[in-house]
């Protein structure tokens, strides 16, 4: 079987996409799958505007979105509803993003949520402090649209694979 790329899929990969379509899902990556199958998308940032506009981007893309102004907030929200991606900005008053990350390590509900830090500081220190933190990308502000969408449907996809994997995992081994 050919992919719309032209790459020929492992049979493996055929029945993945079998299963899944069977589910009703569709494959990874096929363009007819709604991304909101995935699941949703905290934006987390100070500037009401800045949450405003992110969701609505993400939106148009058939992201489910949630918002949070503040790291406590973020917090709240991550622990009590399903969250597949947080986008979150650095520089805010009260908990910073770097320590929204610290504390998002901590706990079990929330340490395997990938976060992505929206940033004007594109500093050096900024990137290492996050990777040393788990920190999955980066996006510098401006944002600029094409790389938004395509660094948070990569971390969705990855995160949907890892329930896949879980999933699997904890079926009973077919004999």
């Amino acid at each position: 079987m050919t992919n719309p790329s032209g790459n020929k899929q492992s049979p493996d990969t055929q029945q993945r996409g079998a299963d899944l379509s069977k589910k009703g899902l569709g494959k990874l990556g096929d363009p007819l799958r709604l991304a909101s199958d995935f699941g949703s998308v905290l934006v987390v940032d100070d500037d009401p505007d800045a949450v405003e506009i992110l969701c609505r981007l993400l939106e148009t893309q058939k992201l489910r979105t949630l918002s949070a102004q503040s790291g406590r907030e973020c917090l709240e929200i991550a622990r009590a509803q399903s969250v597949d991606v947080i986008l979150l900005d650095v520089t805010m008053p009260g908990m910073d993003g770097l320590t929204v990350c610290t504390e998002l390590a901590r706990d079990d509900r929330t340490r395997a949520i990938p976060v992505i830090l929206v940033t004007a500081r594109d500093d050096h220190a900024t990137r290492v402090a996050g990777m040393k933190l788990g920190v999955s990308e980066f996006i510098t502000k401006p944002v600029n649209k094409t790389e938004l969408f395509t660094r948070v449907r990569g971390q969705l996809e990855g995160r949907a694979l890892a329930r896949q994997m879980d999933q699997a995992i904890q079926e009973p081994a077919k004999e």
